[in-house]
């Protein structure tokens, strides 16, 4: 049995509505294996219920300046809200408010009377206006990794997969499943088949309420319309709560819209059935043409003026006070068969006040079920004292043929904290309305999936993400044409003290070039990835943490392919005279490209603006690179202190000290030699302390090694402290 009062508050007073949904007597339908139904359901073992959105009051304001003032509205599941307004009237604000994304100056949002929490914005799913994806993944990947992702843990693969199977289907993308998204530089999905991509993408989770903002937007009208189309079906059928912002729709999408919100300069125009607002408008005098489209007419009338704007304002609110008035005695009438009593709310320990209710009747159940009122089961009133309040439990039959005896409790607040006042009920889970309870969302973990699979999931996605940019055709003929050059160079040069030069030359280029490409290269791709990663973080979809370490793990193997492939070129051209320094070599080239990357990854997610991040990294690596040693080795005494902070330092020294110590000796020159122990006569060969000894600061290959490790540590951390503290997700 199913006790049922909505309330909607505008203004001060009460707006009473009933409820569509209807406790029946079901019976479980087999479903087959396979179908639509099935896999709907087999995604969902614990189904996401129905949810109404209600909104009272809501003010928003940016930088001193006022966004949105008192607006209010409700739409409930199985309706398709439609926000309309001049551009800058404050739609997506509003969504962004009602989403969570927004903090609101004042007013009240619930879902389902649970006032919104980071736990029920799980509940709401936000298609924003812009498709954002990775443009190189195709669409059947994006789906599938987002699937992995946030379904939960206890569905199997083969059922996840069932299920993008079943929302490609339902959105009609199974013909260009296996195309790739695309961007302005590369041909992929059309306008269309993104927009539904980015719906799709949500649709995964089977939320109890969708936000979409400007879904139509670059749009023609005839895809506009099969997409509102499937949106409106997709509310009927599913039960679901839609709301959508729409600039200037056309009259076959207009009355597709069940309610209609119009915004004005930030201020509620009117909200109410969408078929009503032309009368809404001849009531104030602005008639509408015959054969007019309604959209075109309302957008005309609210960019007529300021007199104009102001007439229709205060008429919405006047139409909002004089309905709630008629709507008061129903609601009276409603209060006086409820017995109600103080007590102090249970779940938000909020205190709670009652309203007065002489005439307590127990025959409220015949008035307001659903189903058929129990004939034999007496009804028993038990009363639970807690000092001045206690609260009235009715046990009574089956409240559908097919469920047993549950205690409902029934109750009437105003919660003067919150601001709240409305008719709410509390049911089982198993009861028959399908409203979402505290008790699901404490069943649910914090997050859809573990860390381990996050981390599995993630390290697969940004491999494939990344190999297409990092190993493209275009990097592996620049790595070996540049390989094949620079072996050419210096090929099979001679180990003498006029050579020395040359030498140091090559790994101090080698060394140069990857770290500049490395920074570089990270540095460019962080920006288009941060707005994906912010986009799926704001829905909840995985930990930052394990982003942020399958994202080292993932690029891994390919930030060490193309230094390896130009290494093992080049160096042997130079002459292998040791394998043991040869492989010595290629890890410091390694560990610095790493080093490189880090610094790069960092400074990306420091800088939202990317000409200052180029500028910052141009800073700092051209600055490393002149305290590296090989330009200048008498650096001013008072900037010595500056070479701390070059990691080009660190890794050449390492690098000299392994080819001069494993390698050949470098001959003295036979004349005017430069070095003390070779004009003496007491060695033909070079020491490798006098090579490397004339500068200063020079540590040990272990104790290089441990700073380069250490500059590795910090700037990986000090990006991930940024991205979860400073550069977080609205």
């Amino acid at each position: 049995m199913i006790i049922s009062k909505d309330l909607f508050i505008l203004g001060d007073e009460y707006l009473t509505m009933p409820r569509k949904d209807k406790c029946e007597d079901k019976t479980p339908v087999s479903r087959p294996e396979g179908s639509a139904a099935h896999l709907h359901n087999s995604a969902t073992k614990q189904r996401h219920r129905s949810a109404e959105l209600v909104f009272r009051t809501v003010c928003v304001s940016c930088s001193g300046k006022q966004i949105l003032q008192d607006v209010s509205g409700m739409v409930r599941p199985g309706e398709v809200l439609a926000v309309m307004g001049p551009s800058g009237s404050g739609k997506t604000t509003l969504l962004n408010a009602l989403s969570g994304r927004m903090k609101t100056d004042s007013g009240l949002i619930t879902l389902n009377g649970e006032t919104l929490t980071k736990q029920l914005r799980r509940r709401i799913c936000y298609v924003t206006q812009q498709d954002i994806f990775f443009p190189d993944l195709t669409l059947r990947q994006t789906l599938t990794f987002s699937a992995l992702l946030r379904l939960p843990e206890y569905m199997s693969y083969h059922e996840k997969m069932e299920h993008v199977d079943h929302i490609l289907d339902v959105l009609g993308l199974s013909c260009c499943q296996h195309t790739v998204i695309g961007d302005m530089m590369r041909r992929g999905l059309s306008g269309g088949e993104k927009k539904r991509a980015n719906i799709a993408s949500e649709l995964l989770t089977n939320p109890t309420t969708m936000l979409l903002d400007e879904p139509t937007s670059g749009l023609d009208s005839s895809t506009a319309f099969s997409l509102m189309t499937t949106l409106k079906n997709y509310a009927e059928k599913e039960n679901k709560t839609v709301v959508i912002t729409v600039h200037q729709p056309s009259s076959q999408i207009f009355h597709m819209f069940d309610r209609l919100l119009l915004l004005c300069n930030g201020q509620l125009a009117y909200f109410g059935e969408a078929k009503q607002v032309v009368d809404f408008f001849s009531g104030i005098g602005l008639q509408i043409s015959p054969h007019y489209n309604p959209a075109d007419f309302i957008m005309e009338q609210l960019k007529k003026g300021p007199e104009v704007q102001e007439k229709i304002i205060v008429a919405a609110c006047e139409t909002g006070k004089l309905t709630a008035h008629v709507l008061q005695k129903e609601l009276k009438v409603f209060n006086e068969r409820i017995c109600l009593v103080n007590k102090e709310d249970e779940t938000t320990s909020t205190p709670m006040s009652t309203l007065d209710c002489p005439n307590c009747n127990n025959n409220i159940w015949e008035n307001f079920s659903h189903c058929e009122p129990p004939q034999h089961n007496p009804r028993s009133i038990k009363e639970t004292s807690h000092s001045t309040s206690a609260k009235y439990m009715w046990s009574i039959g089956p409240p559908c043929k097919h469920d047993q005896a549950r205690p409902v409790e029934l109750r009437v607040v105003i919660d003067k904290d919150r601001k709240l006042q409305t008719v709410y009920q509390r049911l089982g889970r198993s009861s028959c309305s399908g409203v979402t309870s505290r008790e699901d969302m404490q069943e649910e973990g914090k997050w859809p999936t573990s860390f381990l699979t996050q981390l599995k999931v993630l390290t697969q996605r940004n491999f494939i993400e990344a190999r297409s940019r990092m190993l493209s055709k275009l990097n592996w003929i620049q790595t070996v044409g540049l390989g094949l050059v620079c072996g050419l160079i210096w090929f099979q040069v001679q180990r003498t003290e006029s050579t020395l030069s040359d030498i140091r030359g090559w790994m101090f280029f080698s060394m140069t070039y990857w770290m500049l490409f490395n920074l570089f290269g990270a540095l460019i791709s962080f920006p288009p990835e941060r707005e994906v990663i912010n986009k799926e973080r704001a829905s909840g979809a995985y930990r930052l943490s394990a982003y942020y370490v399958a994202k080292m793990i993932g690029e891994l193997p390919l930030t060490l392919t193309l230094p390896t492939v130009f290494h093992f070129i080049s160096y042997p051209m130079l002459g292998i005279y040791s394998i043991k320094t040869f492989l010595c070599l290629w890890g410091f080239l390694i560990l610095n490209t790493i080093v490189a990357q880090s610094v790069g990854l960092f400074i990306g997610a420091s800088c939202t603006d990317l000409q200052v991040s180029v500028t910052i990294s141009a800073l700092y690596s051209l600055s490393t690179m002149l305290f590296g040693g090989y330009y200048s080795s008498s650096i001013p005494s008072w900037l010595q202190c500056l070479k701390c902070l070059s990691i080009v330092h660190y890794a050449f020294q390492n690098m000299q000290l392994v080819e001069f110590t494993g390698g050949p000796p470098i001959w003295c020159s036979t004349t005017n030699s430069q070095f003390e122990a070779c004009r003496s006569g007491s060695s033909p060969s070079i020491p490798v302390e006098d090579i490397i000894g004339h500068q200063r600061y020079l540590f040990p290959l272990w104790a290089n090694t441990v700073i380069l490790v250490l500059f590795l540590v910090v700037f990986r951390l000090m990006g991930y402290l940024v991205l979860r503290f400073i550069h977080k997700p609205k």
